[in-house]
């Protein structure tokens, strides 16, 4: 009587066995379930229009200044994206640097920002300089560093003088350019 209990139980815990690996390989080929809160989705959690910001120095000083017509902000990888963005630094002893695009990308915390389509950044006149012109269709900033570089084709014109190039990195603390490939200028000596 064992025996055929024991037979007839054996088809039962088969087939338990069975639907358990079964539950086990649907959980486990599934994908996981999406977070509802909207933290991982690319969706804005904030918008303004026509906004401004400025960073001071520790000794209360105006240290840059952003403003753009339109900012959203992404809670995800906590980016933000601009729109006609107008980006002004100034440092003691020397001239204001503005720079300005179409659009722009902030990383988090502000650590860096790349502005693309129609790159124009101006180094005003003044203190016996002329002005001085960049043009490009992408550049990369870092504010805290002083530097801003990109990999296109950049147009650099000061007074009459003109240079052109592929990819350059400029310092805006020792005033220097520097670029990659493809080089081609014009120096006025003036008088």
């Amino acid at each position: 009587m064992r025996r055929d209990r024991a037979s007839s139980l054996f088809p039962l815990l088969l087939i338990l066995a069975l639907a358990a690996a079964s539950f086990w390989l649907e959980r486990a080929v599934q994908a996981p379930e999406r977070d509802k809160s909207g933290k991982t989705r690319h969706d804005p959690d904030f918008i303004a229009e026509n906004f401004g910001i400025t960073k001071f120095d520790a000794s209360g000083k105006p240290e840059y200044m952003l403003s753009a017509e339109r900012m959203q902000h992404y809670p995800d990888d906590e980016s933000t994206s601009v729109v006609a963005p107008r980006l002004v630094q100034r440092h003691e002893n020397a001239n204001p640097v503005i720079i300005r695009s179409d659009r722009g990308r902030i990383a988090k915390g502000g650590d860096e920002a790349s502005f693309y389509g129609s790159v124009v950044v101006v180094r005003e006149a003044g203190r016996g300089q002329s002005e001085l012109r960049v043009q490009t269709e992408y550049l990369q900033v870092v504010p805290d560093l002083d530097l801003a570089r990109t990999d296109k084709p950049v147009i650099i014109t000061e007074g009459r003088s003109r240079l052109s190039g592929v990819g350059m990195e400029f310092n805006n603390k020792t005033r220097q350019f520097a670029l990659q490939s493809q080089v081609r200028g014009t120096f006025d000596a003036g008088k």
